[in-house]
């Protein structure tokens, strides 16, 4: 975050909550110096601290720092540290005045999410998928195992652990093509699935109530296989053969969808206080992943204003083929077999289990997603748009002995 950025955010909380309470430098300087109160500040607590101090301090402990360092860096007492940090995050970066994620308002607004789908379709699809209003994904979050206090009993617990290996908070997200996000949930335990995670939050709930308004605008979430193909929410084909029409599919889909991950690896690369399990209560831990989310969305829209370079943006994007790239080289290079596509059975997207028959609702829902996958592959088809042979050898398949396409390098 550059200095001006920085004071962009200061000018911000500024107007939402007033200088009385935010008390920056130059108003104590001004107004508070010379009082009585001052005085007494001075005199039991070393002065009042300001609020550029308050920010830069909760911004260098979201950024990984340790309490004790942040500290001595900015003179104040360790004890101070921590209050300050939560004081911040719960009044200030989570105050709507000062940090707003427009979360349901945003699916009511037909015209917000017609301009979002046209920035979606000027993708690679050129046009052809143009119905996307955003990306979603989940995003776990590690944690340290959850108190007694957070959760009613013992066994609570062991629903935060999840299938990676350790305990944490599954975060559904939506993301436009700035990588802003538009949607986020943070209520959902780590052991569940994202599919049923995103079933139990209430834009779910609106979502189903406005799917013949969507329908009829033709406007649609993506995500990945985790979640259940419907008319609002498309997601890719599982077992296609690669480069076949539905491979195509695949990887113009994921194209659109890559931004959630992006937006993903930016506030987990910005924010260092990842970078390890979040060690607070539940309740704070979720303060601390809205208020991560928040920032991002300051730090997206300081960007979008500034018209940062196109280089950038051009570099950023170019991340995803390199990786696969340099993946799928090394695969074939030990002459290994190197599965395309998406698999319903994989370990790291176990499928739902069934409970009965599906609805009339689920059945009407998933017929009319099919639909729509259907029509955008016959226009890729049509206007002869391949994934991109990045291989550059003949591509061999074989089917495994678990049904699975395969592609192997001969």
């Amino acid at each position: 975050m550059s200095k001006d950025c920085f004071k962009h955010l200061c000018d911000q909380i500024i107007s939402a909550v007033g200088e009385k309470s935010f008390k920056s430098e130059s108003f104590i300087e001004t107004h508070l110096k010379n009082t009585s109160i001052h005085g007494a500040h001075e005199v039991t607590s070393g002065g009042y601290i300001s609020g550029e101090v308050k920010v830069a301090l909760t911004l260098r402990i979201l950024a990984g720092g340790s309490y004790l360092d942040i500290a001595l860096i900015f003179r104040c007492g360790s004890s101070y540290v921590t209050p300050i940090f939560h004081d911040v995050l719960r009044n200030w970066i989570c105050n709507d005045r000062v940090i707003k994620i427009p979360n349901e308002e945003y699916f009511r607004d037909i015209e917000a999410m017609k301009q979002t789908a046209n920035k979606f379709s000027n993708g690679r699809s050129r046009g052809i998928i143009n119905g996307v209003i955003g990306s979603i994904d989940g995003w776990l979050v590690k944690i340290k195992k959850p108190s007694k206090t957070d959760v009613e009993n013992s066994n609570d617990a062991a629903g935060y652990f999840s299938r990676k290996g350790f305990y944490a908070i599954n975060c559904q997200v939506i993301v436009d093509r700035d990588k802003r996000v538009l949607w986020r949930s943070i209520k959902a335990r780590g052991g569940e699935h994202d599919s049923t995670a995103f079933k139990s939050t209430t834009l779910y709930e609106q979502l189903l109530e406005d799917r013949n308004i969507l329908l009829e605008n033709l406007l649609y979430i993506i995500g990945d296989s985790a979640y259940a193909l419907c008319s609002f929410l498309i997601k890719p084909f599982d077992n296609v053969r690669p480069y076949s029409d539905l491979d195509s599919f695949n990887y113009y889909l994921s194209s659109s969808r890559i931004y959630v991950e992006c937006c993903f690896g930016e506030v987990s690369s910005r924010w260092g206080i990842f970078w390890k399990p979040l060690a607070y209560s539940l309740a704070d831990n979720v303060t601390v992943i809205d208020s991560a989310l928040r920032l991002h969305n300051f730090v997206v829209d300081w960007r979008v204003t500034q018209e940062e370079p196109a280089e950038i943006y051009h570099a950023e994007r170019s991340i995803f083929d390199e990786e696969t790239l340099a993946f799928m080289r090394g695969q074939t290079s030990r002459n290994l077999d190197l599965s395309v596509g998406v698999h319903a059975n994989d370990d790291d997207a176990p499928p739902q289990t069934r409970r009965g028959r599906p609805s009339a609702l689920d059945t009407e829902l998933r017929n009319n997603g099919l639909a729509i996958r259907h029509n955008i592959c016959q226009r890729l088809s049509q206007e002869q748009m391949k994934r991109p042979d990045r291989l550059g050898t003949a591509a061999q398949y074989r089917t495994d002995r678990f049904g699975r396409i395969t592609l192997v390098d001969e």
